[in-house]
């Protein structure tokens, strides 16, 4: 389709930079701020069952150099390389280096993540990335990754069929589930009703 144009993330991005590379000040107690790494990215969420927090000075200080807000993209680059989410929510994020932050231009956010978790691109991510203990995915290689983008309204047009169609998919997962739990303890019933000779 002539609307579809190739462009590099560093073209469509006001700022891509990873997380701090000194180690943070952690501590035990939430107080408001969260400190992302690699753990709590997976496409299309950030979990905080397994979160670090941080003071607001050690917040203050960190955003200075990266600053993630609502609708800006979140990538792991160390260990687990190539996960993908937008931030939904208004928290107060900072980051470690194993997460990479992308602030748009102008493009949807949800469709770029998408697009980032699809299979021509996560290849090109897993020709780029260095291999050392672990792979890490540096600045450079995000800035190079080229994407496929048609113009605003047919991005936002995929991203309206897109999470149509994965909600379905979720809730068909669940219903699936439901009824093998169903299954299974129907199975346990009959098994202690038959040894209990009640069959």
């Amino acid at each position: 389709d002539d609307s579809w144009v190739e462009k590099k993330l560093g073209d469509m991005s006001s700022k891509i930079t990873d997380g701090e590379h000194s180690t943070p000040k952690r501590v035990d107690t939430f107080c408001g701020y969260y400190l992302l790494s690699a753990r709590n990215i997976h496409n299309d969420e950030i979990r905080l069952n397994d979160v670090d927090y941080v003071t607001e000075e050690e917040y203050e200080r960190i955003r200075k150099r990266c600053n993630p807000d609502k609708n800006d993209i979140l990538i792991s680059c160390s260990g687990s390389v190539g996960r993908v989410t937008v931030i939904k929510d208004n928290n107060k994020y900072v980051m470690v280096r194993s997460v990479a932050m992308v602030k748009l231009l102008m493009d949807d956010p949800f469709f770029l993540a998408y697009m980032l978790q699809s299979f021509n691109v996560q290849q090109q991510i897993e020709k780029t990335k260095k291999q050392s203990c672990q792979a890490n995915l540096f600045l450079g290689a995000i800035k190079e990754i080229r994407v496929p983008i048609p113009t605003l309204p047919e991005q936002q047009e995929i991203v309206r069929i897109l999470d149509s169609v994965l909600e379905k998919e979720r809730t068909a997962k669940e219903t699936a589930e439901n009824v093998l739990e169903q299954i299974d303890l129907l199975k346990k019933s009959i098994l202690a009703r038959a040894f209990r000779g009640e069959l």
